[in-house]
């Protein structure tokens, strides 16, 4: 169980949702504005629900962090802000428009050897999960996958990275956010590994455009995500 909670402590932090649980209907698909101020909080409704579809429709565009290690492929790659994660160092971190309909963050972890089966996701939960012991965090997961991964489109040989696709609630009085969220773990350097996650709020009882959202990240971007840097890159955001 532990295993899911570190995408919550990454990504939630600055994704808000509505307590309206009246689902949206049919919506066109439109790109979220940003004029990159800080947001206390996001808007539900159709400008979520129009945001959602530009998700799970849009094209994919490669996006990089700014040291020019990972690079991912994301949908309507343009209106995806950088921004930073509340007292978490990450290596990179994007949102969704200024209503954070959908955030990013990749964080690294370090272990002797991470080509062990298993090894870089025990090493983020045993830093994760110091964090959100305090939170009354409600898990709906699928089955964990993995996938076969390539660092570079130039490599001859895979190894393995873990995807986990998931359902959380907070069940405190605090904290009720509901979000559908994916992380995948990567060994990206010798001794270091990659985790990356998206999380996506669930508004106005939208589950289904935000789990469709979830799903494209889990299948199409994750599993493609490359790392463009031979050695671990030093800062941190």
């Amino acid at each position: 169980m532990f295993a899911l909670r570190p995408a919550l402590a990454t990504l939630a932090l600055v994704a808000c949702s509505s307590n309206n649980v009246t689902p949206i209907g049919p919506v066109a698909a439109a790109p979220p504005r940003d004029d990159g101020k800080s947001a206390q909080g996001g808007a539900g409704g159709v400008e979520h629900a129009a945001a959602l579809e530009q998700l799970k429709a849009a094209p994919l565009t490669p996006a990089s962090d700014r040291q020019g290690a990972i690079r991912v492929a994301l949908p309507d790659a343009e209106h995806w802000m950088r921004v930073k994660f509340w007292g978490i160092p990450t290596l990179v971190g994007f949102r969704y428009g200024q209503g954070h309909h959908a955030v990013i963050g990749g964080y690294v972890t370090h272990v002797p050897d991470n080509a062990a089966p298993g090894a870089c996701a025990k090493s983020f939960e045993e830093w994760a999960v110091p964090l959100i012991d305090a939170y009354d965090i409600d898990i709906q997961r699928d089955s964990p996958r993995t996938v076969s991964w390539k660092r570079k489109v130039t490599d001859e040989s895979a190894t393995i990275a873990g995807i986990e696709s998931l359902v959380a609630k907070g069940a405190t009085l605090m904290e009720r956010e509901e979000y559908a969220a994916a992380y995948a773990t990567y060994p990206a350097w010798k001794g270091a590994c990659l985790i990356l996650g998206v999380a996506v709020p669930v508004r106005d009882g939208d589950m289904a455009r935000a789990m469709a959202v979830r799903d494209r990240f889990a299948t199409e971007v994750l599993p493609a995500v490359q790392i463009l840097s031979d050695s671990e890159p030093l800062q941190r955001f």
